[in-house]
């Protein structure tokens, strides 16, 4: 089975920046203090399956600071 190309700068891209769903389970994280492990992964399987609309926002929003 061949891995498409898109595929791999996804999840590289996805290793390195902050989505905005594992963004908003750290705020709450810092305000309750408990985030169960099982939170994080469903965090993260979340963005990397969001992460191609992501992408664009995030560099957006770079692009005007």
């Amino acid at each position: 089975m061949k891995t498409k190309p898109i595929l791999i700068p996804l999840v590289l891209a996805s290793l390195f920046l902050s989505s905005c769903i594992s963004a908003g389970l750290e705020f709450r994280d810092s305000f309750s203090g408990h985030v169960t492990p099982s939170e994080r992964v469903a965090a993260g399987a979340i963005d990397l399956v969001t992460l191609p609309v992501q992408v664009p926002v995030i560099v957006a929003m770079k692009l005007s600071e």
